[in-house]
């Protein structure tokens, strides 16, 4: 059950979301805001607090509550990403999702596609578990999110490991039931393969186009399902 908080940090964040508040407004006082609400000023001033923390907005003093500029929000926070997904519907925060992926992602397969000790049979059994659950066995989430960090974890580049967490957070947003569709997992399984036949051919060129196919594939999917959900 979600409390006062979550639900006040959430419809808050709604309204920087799709534009009721741009960046430079000022939010209504703690007062306004928990009217419109129907909850106390300690439980609005807990919720600004969080997005705060998020980097959403800034607090000054003898001015009030800021809304900042998104190249100051914490991008991989997984709320943020989430709301993103439910409420903004921006088609070029999509295309960037997929760049980042594509610029991250095609390098990994290229260096584990390169490393003849790299274990591929990690990837097929993400594969085969991908295809249990389309089945009703299993964890489609799960076994895709898997998938895409044994090849991340397979570069042994430490920069790249650094950014697991935030990758992690990333691929939660990106591969949630919220997101996608059974009809899609079941298109892309094919794709997931292909990666993997890949990297097992020791074939790092094929590698890196069998997962721009994939990206290219999720991001059609993602902005198909956003486009769904707005009407």
């Amino acid at each position: 059950m979600r409390s006062l908080h979550q639900d006040a940090v959430e419809t808050i964040a709604k309204w920087l979301m799709i534009g009721r508040y741009t960046v430079g407004d000022i939010l209504p006082n703690e007062a306004e805001i928990g009217d419109e609400l129907g909850i106390s000023r300690t439980v609005v001033r807990e919720a600004v607090r969080t997005l705060v923390a998020k980097g959403m907005l800034q607090v000054r003093r003898k001015t009030g509550t800021i809304v900042r500029p998104l190249s100051g929000w914490s991008l991989f926070d997984p709320e943020v990403l989430a709301w993103r997904f439910r409420y903004s519907r921006d088609q070029t925060f999509v295309d960037d999702m997929a760049r980042f992926r594509a610029a991250i992602e095609t390098i990994a397969v290229e260096i584990c596609a390169s490393n003849p000790d790299f274990d591929c049979t990690v990837l097929y059994d993400c594969c085969d578990a991908m295809e249990a659950a389309l089945n009703g066995k299993g964890d489609w989430f799960v076994a895709d999110h898997a998938f895409h960090r044994h090849i991340l974890q397979g570069t042994g580049n430490q920069f790249i490991l650094h950014m697991q967490p935030m990758l992690d957070n990333f691929f939660d947003a990106m591969l949630s039931p919220e997101v996608l569709l059974p009809e899609n997992m079941r298109i892309t399984l094919p794709y997931h393969r292909a990666i993997a036949d890949a990297i097992a051919a020791g074939d790092p060129a094929r590698s890196r186009q069998e997962m721009l196919h994939l990206i290219e594939k999720g991001r059609e999917d993602i902005l198909s399902r956003i486009e769904t959900m707005a009407n």
